[in-house]
């Protein structure tokens, strides 16, 4: 069952993360900035979801806080 967590980063509060875990120990990524104001939502990089590797990920998320949606 895949889950599907949003992460914001501590410095920057329109600055997102989106992790998503397939059940398997498989984690992707995916990267974008977001304005409440005017709901725009922009993708960064490439827009696609990469895997990352469980301790990288962890040193990635220390600069993040997780949100309630």
């Amino acid at each position: 069952m895949t889950t599907t967590k949003i992460y914001r980063n501590k410095r920057n509060g329109n600055k997102f993360i989106e992790v998503r875990n397939d059940g398997h120990y498989h984690n992707t990524v995916r990267q974008y900035m977001f304005w409440k104001n005017t709901g725009v939502k922009n993708l960064l990089g490439d827009r696609c979801l990469h895997r990352w590797k469980a301790r990288n990920l962890k040193a990635l998320l220390e600069d993040y806080e997780l949100i309630t949606v």
